[in-house]
């Protein structure tokens, strides 16, 4: 008899399209079972719910779900005394067997400790989305990115090993070698951050590579928020003539959103792994309704290392109505997660996110790809630096710079200081692009993305 994941669209076909009551029982059992295993073992868990004065006994409802406190970076800073990985731990030192680390841009680097039990759930996550982005065991997947301290490839890493892929992980090449590679092997997969996707472009352009002529035939991207954002993701399968899938997690919570094949408009959310709530960031009642924006708050299932229980991302996001074509019963974010809101710029009562200015540039045919947003302290304007095009004439510069002034205004109401660079002059990023820099806060602080990704981390 053929196994039924040889011929399902789906990597677990009884979760995947589970109806919403049978759904949600199996969330709540396993929100009881994250959070006893949590107040039992983990110091500052038993802390945190001994103080709100609630136990697992108390969960009887998703709805009594929200009675749980809701924790964030601060509260694993916070107890982050006594030993390497903190009160957070709920395993004896001696069963962590892999550690990662956030990259620490938007505070101290949170480190994270995973069990063996960890990873192979953490090659589970990742199997569905790729499985749901059609990577199968003929592939062949080249990993773009140096893994490092950085979680989420090395999660796709194995995640592609538990379907059966062929593995290229090609973090120490350069990118001309990536690019032989590519079509020396017959890569049909390439995986990496969008930033350094459309570089690999860029290098392929100079070397007279005609990527159309490629095998490649999906990129997946994770770590930032461009494959999510129309004018990125067109310029990256402009570049490719391939399919371009968004994924999104992070280091704290799990592989737990991604963009399938039928690309239905937004990010399914993996709800047999996680439980993933919208809160409204004023009054913080769970959001239900589409179209409404709050920040997410996400328990990851099976998280034993140190727990992840209704973890606040400090991200931005709401639901989508229309369900996907796909047959996938989980429910979605529209457009996927629309950034940080630690990134908002609040004009008017309106809130505006920094993706909207990358959608602006890169929808620009006279920017290049590279840009910094700059976020100033007192009355001076948001600054934004962008590169032109090669052969852009100096006379052009003070007209374009105008245009994008305009158009960025028209879409946020917000009054940009516009700075047009020659071409080639903003440093190139290789790996995860750093475009917005808060100048309010000490010492300019440098946010990371979201959809990564990885993170708090994988930012994603």
């Amino acid at each position: 008899m053929k196994s039924t994941r040889l011929v399902s669209p789906y990597w677990n076909p009884v979760t995947e399209t589970a109806e919403l009551q049978r759904l949600q029982k199996l969330q709540l059992r396993r929100f009881r079972e994250a959070m006893q295993f949590a107040g039992q073992h983990s110091p500052a868990y038993q802390s945190l719910y001994a103080s709100a004065g609630i136990q697992p006994e108390d969960i009887n409802t998703i709805q009594d779900i929200r009675l749980v406190p809701i924790v964030d970076k601060h509260f694993f800073q916070e107890s982050a005394t006594g030993s390497f990985y903190g009160n957070g731990l709920a395993v004896p030192a001696s069963d962590v067997v892999f550690y990662h680390q956030t990259s620490g841009t938007t505070s101290r680097p949170m480190r994270q400790p995973d069990t063996l039990e960890d990873w192979y759930w953490w090659a589970e996550c990742w199997a569905a989305v790729l499985w749901a982005q059609n990577v199968r065991k003929t592939d062949k997947v080249m990993i773009a990115f140096n893994y490092n301290l950085f979680i989420g490839f090395w999660g796709a890493h194995y995640g592609c090993e538990k379907i059966g892929a062929e593995i290229i992980s090609a973090g120490g090449l350069s990118s001309e070698q990536k690019l032989h590679h590519i079509f020396d092997a017959g890569i049909s997969t390439l995986i990496s951050t969008p930033t350094y996707i459309l570089r690999l472009a860029k290098t392929a352009a100079g070397l007279g590579i005609d990527l159309s002529q490629s095998p490649v035939k999906h990129i997946i991207c994770a770590g930032e928020p461009g494959a999510q954002i129309p004018s990125t993701k067109k310029a990256i399968e402009k570049a490719w003539n391939c399919d371009v899938y968004n994924h999104v997690g992070a280091t704290e919570v799990g592989a737990w959103g991604f963009e399938c094949a039928h690309k239905g408009g937004g990010l399914h959310v993996n709800e047999s792994m996680f439980l993933v709530e919208i809160v409204d960031i004023h009054t913080h009642e769970v959001i239900e309704e589409p179209d409404r924006y709050g920040k997410l708050v996400i328990t990851a299932f099976h998280r034993k290392g140190q727990p992840c229980i209704r973890f606040n991302t400090n991200d931005w996001a709401c639901w989508q109505e229309t369900p996907c074509s796909c047959g996938r019963t989980y429910r979605m974010l529209k457009g996927g997660v629309e950034g940080r809101i630690d990134h908002l710029l609040k004009v008017k009562g309106t809130f505006v996110t920094p993706a909207v200015v990358e959608e602006i540039v890169n929808s620009s045919e006279s920017l290049a790809h590279e840009y910094k947003v700059l976020i100033h302290p007192g009355d001076k304007r948001p600054e934004l630096i962008a590169e032109c095009v090669p052969e852009t004439a100096s006379e052009e510069i003070a007209e374009i710079a105008a245009r994008i002034r305009k158009h960025i205004r028209n879409r946020t109401c917000l009054d940009f200081e516009v700075s047009i660079q020659p071409y080639g002059s903003l440093p190139k990023s290789e790996l995860k692009a750093n475009r917005f820099t808060d100048l309010r806060q000490k010492g300019g602080l440098v946010h990371e993305p979201s959809c990564g990704t990885a993170g708090s981390g994988e930012n994603h």
